[in-house]
């Protein structure tokens, strides 16, 4: 049950709407209302996913893995990942995430968002 005392919102995460997006079940936890510079989502993506290496010239993100393991291509160097990780990838640099072997659940924080409310995004997850 959401709760709203002196504009503090409590929300649980069941309480939000997930949405299918890029291959992965993307979670958005902050509105353009709240926070127009910062994207913040719970993302779990499929076991056998990938997103293949791109940049975002302007987005500055941080990730935590939450669950599951995967690898991270970062300026096209494999580097694996597990629960209690975190990655900081800054603004021009190229990137790339792959779910070979188990189901990743992680929150990602974005500045600006990678993907707006009122812009089309430019990540895009495939299976392999």
């Amino acid at each position: 049950m959401t709760t709203t005392i002196n504009r503090v919102t409590i929300k649980n995460i069941t309480e939000f709407e997930s949405e299918s997006l890029f291959g992965a079940t993307i979670t958005r936890l902050l509105s353009r209302e709240q926070l127009l510079s910062v994207g913040f989502d719970h993302v779990k993506i499929t076991k056998g996913s990938a997103l293949k290496p791109h940049v975002h010239e302007a987005s500055e993100s941080f990730l935590y893995i939450l669950e599951g393991t995967a690898i991270i291509t970062l300026d096209g160097k494999e580097y694996p990942v597990k629960t209690g990780d975190t990655i900081y990838i800054s603004a021009g640099a190229s990137h790339g995430f792959r779910t070979p072997d188990e189901d990743v659940v992680l929150l990602s924080v974005q500045s600006p968002p990678i993907y707006p409310d009122d812009q089309t995004p430019d990540i895009n997850f495939y299976n392999n």
